[in-house]
């Protein structure tokens, strides 16, 4: 007996009229024409019948053995479109490495593409004048900026006849009271490389020395922080890969779970294409993580951006898993 006979006799032995079994079977075996079956007894009809999965070397099932629904491919689905989401929290999470030391202020942490500097734990200077934490946040957010501009500071005149408290509470007034401030690493970058050239420069100038050991001190952490900046777009691109094809795993496995069938039965595909997002998310942390620039020194940890980037491949990987159990567990029941 041919495969193509085999594959109709199985839509007829489920309950299939004989019209829909050849069409669904010549969808795969074009050729195909049927050989008469005399049965003996009468088969009641059946009113309304779903397509047949895609893939003809498996014979469909119109229902679960116990005519409920397919955990195993519900169970996919939602594994997949969480990963989705998880991804996609992953990309714009601002925190893949963060500070692992108390004492640093502002305390920093940065993202595939962003940086954030947090001066909530700097040191009030005394009981009603929370300097520190003001001057701060003043740094903060000059180095965050677009471009370095000193004059952002309240110019001279504004502090005149004004106590001290008065003085930081203008100051406050002026750059506000949140005390976390993010942007991009490009501008971090490049605005650190000012702030201390400038500082530098001005340090020479007054004590009339030349020091260019820091100089070159400074561009080599200009020539690092770029690389950071390399190393979160490429990481970045690697994981919107990950997440379109998780985009395309779980529409795949939505139109499986409904019978609809696409033009070759590629839906049937979609456990495959799940790996294969879960793959690229690992991949995109490994990209990432290998293209940092290394540093001993370095007090910088994996934070959790990170852990919610492998979760999610983690569980594009377990929605092919699924998917693949739940097909051979079908097999296995023609």
């Amino acid at each position: 007996m041919s495969d193509a006979q085999t594959y109709y006799d199985g839509l007829i032995s489920q309950g299939y009229t004989s019209d829909q079994a050849v069409t669904y079977t010549q969808q795969y075996y074009s050729d195909f024409q049927p050989t008469p079956v005399v049965s003996t007894e009468l088969v009641a009809p059946t009113p309304t019948v779903s397509a047949p999965i895609s893939n003809p070397e498996v014979t469909p099932s119109l229902e679960s053995e116990q005519g409920g629904i397919d955990i195993m491919a519900i169970a996919a689905v939602v594994c997949i479109a969480l990963a989705l989401i998880l991804s996609v929290v992953g990309q714009f999470n601002g925190s893949w490495l963060s500070s692992d030391e108390d004492d640093t202020h502002p305390l920093p942490s940065s993202g595939l593409r962003t940086v954030t500097l947090d001066c909530s734990d700097a040191p009030p200077i005394d009981e009603f004048i929370n300097g520190n934490q003001t001057t701060c946040m003043i740094i903060t957010k000059l180095l965050l900026a677009e471009g370095w501009r000193i004059n952002q500071n309240p110019p001279p005149e504004q502090f005149v006849n004004l106590t001290e408290e008065e003085g930081w509470a203008l100051i406050r007034d002026t750059h506000g009271d949140e005390t976390t401030v993010s942007g991009l690493m490009s501008n971090f970058c490049t605005n650190s490389y000012e702030f201390g050239n400038e500082t530098l420069t001005s340090y020479e100038e007054w004590t009339g020395t030349e020091l260019p050991d820091e100089h070159a001190n400074l561009s080599a952490d200009l020539v690092s922080c770029q690389k950071g900046i390399s190393a979160g777009l490429t990481g970045g691109i690697v994981l919107w890969a990950g997440t379109f094809v998780a985009l395309t795993a779980l529409v795949f496995a939505i139109l499986g779970m409904v019978g609809v069938s696409l033009p070759g039965g590629i839906e049937s595909h979609g456990k495959w294409v799940s790996l294969v997002s879960g793959v690229l998310m690992i991949l995109a942390v490994l990209v990432w993580y290998l293209m940092l620039p290394s540093s001993e020194d370095s007090a910088m940890g994996a934070s959790i951006g990170i852990f919610i980037t492998v979760f999610a491949a983690i569980l594009a990987i377990v929605s092919g898993a699924l998917g693949i159990v739940g097909g051979m567990s079908k097999s296995n029941e023609i």
